[in-house]
């Protein structure tokens, strides 16, 4: 079934939000301290060793000398990157691509990660990285006839770095800002780390599966977010788990009530897509022998989201 027309927010966005809880929204707590860590057992070495901070955000390593970001999280060269290892690299340079950017650094990074050139990220597991804003208040819809009117959860405040699992839904090309973009739905029935993003988060990572090794397959753009409860109403933005009795920024019905979930869903730049690929060769010398060797907002944008995963 086909998921609703709403705005999709670039994840830096700033709106009013209440205090209330931290870093990336998860469907099963609202603990602040969830996944705080570096994830472990059957996660562990999925992207965590490879994360460094920028401008306020998360920025993925891939060279010895570069890691790859959100260009819309912005930026100046000389500016500092904090490295995985927590030392401070200063900025020589910036190349972008739709809303991928890969910056140069002095030094060299300690590790960086491999990239994801597959086809398949949809049938792979996922393990998200953001620093953004976590779960605040309930978020119901009042005028629903079912029993329970839950539908996801405010966005609270900031927080560290944070990890959750999801598994991508849907692709597609020329997606506006982002280009060539994957999307995955938050669903509460997804586990107990399932998560999807908010404002704040952008910039972050995605990882897949793939064989035995975890490689890059996304970075963080944005989300799906922006809900009244009632038809005038103020516009909220929330993590949402179902649509449905919700409406637009114009008081319009979003979804009627119904037993099937209609989720949000989150954007990430594609990195496997071939004009990212080509691109990223251009700027990383021979990227995939980096890759064999490592040690271990404000744009909008309207889309129609399908629904690929029960």
């Amino acid at each position: 079934m086909a998921s609703p027309r709403i705005r999709i927010l670039a994840a830096t966005s700033l709106l009013s939000v209440l205090p209330t809880a931290r870093a990336i929204v998860f469907a099963s707590t609202g603990d602040p301290s969830f996944n705080t860590t570096a994830p472990t057992g059957l996660l562990a070495d999925s992207g965590w060793q490879y994360l460094g901070r920028w401008n306020g955000f998360v920025g993925t390593q891939i060279s010895p000398n570069q890691f790859i970001t959100a260009a819309h999280v912005g930026g100046t060269v000389g500016g500092s990157f904090i490295g995985s290892n927590g030392q401070t690299y200063t900025t020589t340079g910036v190349a972008t691509q739709n809303d991928l950017a890969i910056w140069t650094v002095t030094g060299t990074l300690p590790v960086f990660a491999p990239l994801y050139t597959g086809a398949s990220e949809n049938v792979l597991d996922m393990v998200l990285f953001g620093r953004g804003l976590g779960r605040g208040d309930e978020l119901r819809a009042p005028s629903a006839t079912d029993s329970d009117n839950l539908r996801g959860w405010t966005w609270g405040s900031n927080s560290t770095l944070r990890w959750g699992t999801n598994q991508f839904d849907a692709a597609f090309t020329g997606f506006p800002v982002v280009g060539s973009a994957l999307a995955a739905d938050f669903d509460r029935l997804g586990g107990a780390s399932e998560a999807t993003v908010a404002s704040g988060d952008s910039g972050g990572a995605t990882f897949v599966r793939n064989g035995g090794r975890w490689e890059l397959a996304g970075v963080i753009y944005g989300v799906q977010s922006s809900v009244r409860t009632t038809p005038s109403g103020p516009t909220v933005s929330a993590a949402l788990f179902d649509f449905g009795g919700l409406y637009n920024s114009s008081g319009a019905l979003i979804a009627a009530d119904g037993p099937i979930d209609i989720p949000a869903s989150f954007i990430v730049s594609r990195i496997s897509a071939q004009e990212n690929q080509d691109w990223i060769t251009t700027q990383v010398p021979e990227p995939s022998t980096y890759a064999a060797c490592a040690a271990t907002g404000l744009a909008l944008a309207a889309v129609w989201f399908r629904r690929r995963r029960a």
